[in-house]
């Protein structure tokens, strides 16, 4: 069964609560940036947050300007290919590398933590992937209506 397609009204109304969202979680973990006692690094909260209100965008702006959503889509793909690298790769102790190389680095990983890890690391490749064709996808296609 199909699902209906929404209203203009309802992607408006998705939209404006997508960016309201992305910018609350965004201003959050800007404020968490400076305190050492938190758990979550806030990088991810500014990253995932910023990638929230990109998805809003993409639903606010109107379905006939397709360059506007094409922009707003490949800046959306590469803001989570962004945040998968940097839950993936990032400077925090426990990264994919580890599986792979743990006996290299000095570093202890579970046996059953490997497969998460590697898991992890090929969507934030997957992801990366992704995004680079978004981008080549949008450029493309711009050169071809011009």
């Amino acid at each position: 069964m199909a699902a209906k397609k929404p209203s203009r009204r309802q992607q408006v109304a998705a939209g404006l609560l997508g960016i309201m969202l992305g910018l609350c979680i965004t201003a959050a973990a800007v404020i968490h940036i400076s305190k050492p006692g938190f758990k979550l690094d806030p990088a991810i909260g500014v990253i995932g947050g910023i990638a929230f209100a990109l998805v809003g965008a993409v639903l606010l702006a109107p379905e006939r300007n397709k360059k506007l959503r094409a922009w707003f889509g490949a800046l959306m793909v590469t803001a989570m290919a962004v945040l998968f690298d940097w839950l993936a790769f990032g400077p925090h102790e426990q990264h994919a590398a580890a599986a792979i190389a743990n006996s290299n680095l000095g570093m202890r990983t579970h046996f059953w933590e490997a497969p998460g890890q590697v898991m992890l690391a090929s969507g934030a490749v997957l992801f990366t992937m992704m995004a680079l064709w978004a981008w080549t996808r949008r450029t493309l296609w711009k050169r071809a209506r011009a």
